[in-house]
């Protein structure tokens, strides 16, 4: 009898460890963990903000939150909390970061992260109101390959304030500021570098392995929001001058010594600076201009193009904007010419004909 209870209460225990989220009492057990393939080479360490385990206390009364792993002896399991209370209507956001030791035994295993959510008086715990056990998919391979990654401003400089993220199939392994350097698994992966939250390069790569890879990311730290070249023509239909707009947006750092410069090409050539920054700001920058050639307008088309300078350096380059200039004479038009020209000097030639022979008549009497 001992032995068949004992048996029913390890079932009992074991019913309520579950990999998808649960919920008793007003308690709930959720996250990711369990909907990753994890793969580590020997001495690999992964850690992101894409593995986690969440706790919620739905419940009207303070509970404690418990956390505990199982796991072969050489992959350490790493959790950003062991223990915490939990308010009602509040929840904790467990992190969880895997490491294979050098000497890990390739082959396939099984980590598990196990959430008990226990009723409390005082800070002692009193009753489990819930458990819950988020079981993932762990490979070591026996073999790896290296990768480094780096943020590149277009001078050449490593960006520093530039967040790098490397992505291993459907979930973030690792990350870092400015430059990434990590032991992995041979395969695919996607590395993504961001600024103030905005994707600003991004690059996909194939790992053999023993293989030492380089990638640089060169990030679009500058870019144009906005570019347009607008017609002003008066009320003949003639064309008066060209509006230029230009919204900049800068998710870097300020720039010295930057120039906006308008490049003009096609009817003519022509380079106009139309604002110039001892340091171009953060965020977005708003520069307006009329145009109007020195030589005056001519037939054919007016190209546009707006470029952000600093130093000697071409941070970003805007799409070309396309101008009809003075109208072109078509054989159309100069046809219509002709003839008003030959209708004049037939009406002309007769008038003064007879007008000369008048004047001759008039001069004889």
């Amino acid at each position: 009898m001992k032995g068949k209870g004992a048996l029913i209460i390890t079932i009992l225990f074991a019913s309520m460890l579950s990999v998808v989220p649960s919920c008793d009492g007003g308690v709930a057990i959720s996250g990711s963990f369990y909907s990753h393939d994890y793969v580590l080479a020997q001495g690999e360490q992964i850690s992101s903000n894409d593995i986690y385990v969440v706790a919620f206390n739905k419940a009207d009364k303070r509970v404690r939150v418990d956390v505990e792993y199982e796991a072969p002896e050489f992959i350490d399991v790493g959790l950003s909390s062991e223990s915490c209370f939990l308010e009602p209507d509040d929840y904790e956001r467990i992190y969880i970061t895997l490491k294979a030791h050098d000497d890990a035994v390739p082959g396939n295993y099984t980590v598990k992260v196990i959430v008990m959510i226990n009723e409390v008086e005082g800070d002692l715990p009193i009753k489990v109101l819930t458990s819950a056990a988020q079981g993932a998919n762990v490979e070591i391979a026996g073999d790896y390959a290296t990768v480094n990654v780096a943020a590149v401003d277009p001078v050449g400089n490593i960006a520093s304030n530039a967040h790098i993220r490397l992505y291993h199939g459907d979930y973030e392994m690792a990350n870092a500021s400015g430059e990434l350097e990590k032991r992995v698994v041979p395969g695919t992966y996607t590395a993504k570098t961001y600024l103030l939250g905005e994707v600003v390069a991004s690059e996909e790569f194939e790992l053999e392995p023993y293989e030492e890879t380089k990638v640089e990311l060169l990030i679009r730290s500058v870019y144009f929001e906005v570019f347009d070249a607008l017609p002003a023509k008066n009320d003949a239909g003639e064309l008066g001058y060209v509006y230029t707009v230009a919204v900049i947006k800068n998710v870097y750092m300020e720039l010295p010594d930057t120039s906006i410069v308008i490049t003009v090409s096609g009817a003519t050539s022509d380079t106009i600076t139309i604002a110039s920054f001892p340091h171009l700001p953060m965020e977005r920058t708003e520069v307006k201009y009329n145009y109007i050639p020195m030589d005056g307008w001519k037939s054919g088309k007016y190209e546009f193009t707006a470029k952000v300078v600093s130093g000697n350096t071409v941070y970003a380059v805007s799409p070309t904007k396309t101008i009809d200039g003075a109208p072109e004479i078509t054989k159309n038009s100069m046809s219509l010419i002709v003839v008003a020209v030959v209708v004049i000097v037939a009406i002309l030639v007769p008038g003064l004909f007879f007008y000369m022979k008048k004047k001759k008549n008039e001069k004889e009497e």
